[in-house]
């Protein structure tokens, strides 16, 4: 069988597996996760929370999803990017095509694109790529070791919540729940778990504050540096 067979010709990937590529020794174009070979061209989805410049000209936006944050990067020569990008509204849903690139952040890896295609895009299809990305990273949980994988099963667990709406109103505001996660800071986080009973506490469902949780994560108020903690972006 064709080696590259596999191979996507553009991948779907959540910014915490892109943080854990690297480049294949010998296969241009191509990057190994804890969970399989992929193209580094990617195919993106995300919730842009800020924009970075240089002078006059954006060249970079910063984006999460409910699995972290990779930046993307814009060639400041490339006009009909930098005038896209200019039209943003922070928070938004992005679409970005581009390739991969993995960098270290002290001691913590963290995923760039190099973008080629960035586009506004709704928040149904902001939807749709979690759920269909989650489907397929799902498949791939049986590959690598077994600490990795219990990480991103917990990150595809927030993740397809974050695309499901709430089944009941929320009972206290997003800015209750921020005070929440950072009066229960031990050091420099929270433990999820304390922080999801003290929203029941206030009278949510363990459903909704899973929920909230995860879209809070989306919209880059807060993340996971490791699953069982939450700490304030």
């Amino acid at each position: 069988m064709n080696s590259s067979a596999n191979i996507l010709p553009a991948s779907q990937l959540f910014a915490w597996e892109m943080s854990h590529a690297s480049p294949v020794n010998g296969a241009n174009g191509r990057c190994r996760t804890p969970f399989g070979i992929f193209s580094k061209e990617t195919a993106y989805i995300g919730t842009l929370i800020e924009t970075v410049s240089s002078g006059d000209k954006i060249v970079s936006l910063r984006m999460s999803d409910p699995t972290g944050i990779c930046v993307v990067n814009i060639d400041p020569k490339a006009d009909e990017l930098f005038e896209t990008a200019e039209t943003l509204e922070v928070p938004s849903f992005v679409y970005v095509f581009g390739t991969i690139r993995t960098r270290m952040s002290g001691n913590a890896p963290f995923a760039e694109i190099s973008a080629t295609v960035i586009k506004p895009v709704s928040r149904e299809a902001r939807n749709s790529w979690i759920l269909e990305t989650a489907k397929d990273a799902a498949g791939r949980l049986l590959r690598g070791d077994e600490e990795e994988r219990e990480e991103f099963r917990s990150h595809l667990i927030n993740a397809v919540s974050s695309a499901k709406p709430a089944e009941k109103k929320q009972t206290i505001s997003d800015e209750e729940v921020l005070s929440i996660i950072e009066s229960l800071y031990e050091g420099k986080r929270a433990q999820r778990e304390k922080v999801l009973e003290a929203m029941q506490e206030r009278g949510m469902t363990k459903q909704q504050a899973v929920e909230t949780i995860a879209r809070l994560m989306e919209e880059g108020e807060c993340y996971a540096p490791k699953p069982e903690f939450i700490k304030l972006a």
